[in-house]
């Protein structure tokens, strides 16, 4: 009878074979995060580009082409993150105008009247800073296009927005002004600016932050006026 083959328990001795050297693999969930990282710069690569393009040009004026010769990324990438250009630009337009309506607060539980130049300050700011919702989408809003496209519809729901917004700080700390007469007031405030807009456009060596200044200082005196006239 052989004798029984005894088994070390001694740990063999460290060698350098080819397991050792294999290159450390990230893990899965690293690699996810890697690819996840990768992909929001992708996307925020493509619409800085158009952002850029599109603030020069217009909506019509801005391709798919020119996007990625600006942003240096394929077609196939662009499409990977957004359906097509309306998507693409509607995404500009709604970061634009998100930016710029988290940009201004109206006080609610103070007297406004002494807080309307900052608060003009604050929205004239805010709107030089993020333009780009105003700027793309206003030639857009004025033409009667058979296309109608998603920016158009997206600045006229935006706009309906602010109008609304602007009503209710009206009726909130003007409610003895008569409602016609805020609802004119509003329409004169947003309307002005938008006209204003329009001038820089056909004019751009005009002062647009001068005389959105100016407007201001109107809407303000006639809010005052307002106020006062029907004072209770």
């Amino acid at each position: 009878m052989s004798a029984p083959v005894e088994v070390s328990t001694t740990p063999a001795p460290h060698t350098n074979d080819a397991v050792d050297e294999a290159p450390h693999k990230p893990a899965p969930k690293r690699r996810a995060r890697n690819r996840r990282a990768d992909g929001e710069r992708s996307r925020q690569r493509i619409l800085d580009a158009a952002t850029r393009i599109a603030t020069e040009r217009g909506y019509d004026g801005t391709s798919i082409a020119e996007i990625c010769r600006e942003c240096g990324l394929p077609a196939s990438s662009l499409y990977w993150h957004f359906q097509d250009k309306d998507d693409l630009m509607s995404q500009v337009i709604g970061k634009s105008f998100d930016a710029w309506n988290a940009a201004w607060t109206i006080p609610e539980d103070e007297d406004i009247l002494q807080h309307l130049p900052q608060i003009a300050e604050q929205l004239l700011d805010a709107l030089e800073n993020h333009p780009e919702f105003i700027r793309l989408c206003l030639p857009l809003a004025l033409q009667k296009r058979s296309d109608d496209p998603g920016p158009r519809r997206m600045y006229l729901a935006m706009r309906a927005d602010v109008i609304g917004r602007l009503s209710e700080i009206g009726a909130t700390h003007f409610g003895h002004v008569p409602e016609s007469r805020r609802n004119a007031i509003v329409t004169y405030m947003v309307s002005g600016v938008e006209g204003l807009f329009v001038d820089h456009e056909m004019n751009p060596s005009s002062n647009l932050r001068e005389q959105l200044d100016l407007h201001a200082t109107g809407v303000i005196s006639i809010i005052l006026q307002e106020a006062a006239q029907h004072a209770s």
